[in-house]
């Protein structure tokens, strides 16, 4: 088992019609046995992109919501679907 897949197996069993999950960075370390220091203070950590932990979330259909990464609160926001397109395209409804 890869590090991150505890997260995506938590985001594949979110309820199908919830379309959003905001998780505590101390929720998401627990889940995947810590984060880097990064993850606390670099945006780019939580970019919807092809490093490991993206991948992860990506492949459990979510993606990081635009404005969802709240250093101050130190959570995180998770849309479902994919990123780019239509928000119906993202959700599978075109």
């Amino acid at each position: 088992m890869a590090k991150y897949d505890p997260l995506a197996q938590f985001l594949e069993e979110v309820p199908g019609d919830q379309l959003t999950i905001t998780l505590s960075f101390a929720r998401v370390a627990r889940l995947v046995g810590g984060l880097p220091p990064s993850a606390y203070q670099i945006r780019q950590w939580w970019a919807n992109d092809s490093k490991v932990e993206a991948r992860a979330w990506r492949s459990a259909g979510w993606h990081v919501d635009s404005d969802g990464v709240d250093f101050n609160a130190q959570t995180v926001r998770f849309a479902r679907g994919k990123v780019g397109g239509t928000r119906a395209r993202r959700l599978g409804l075109e």
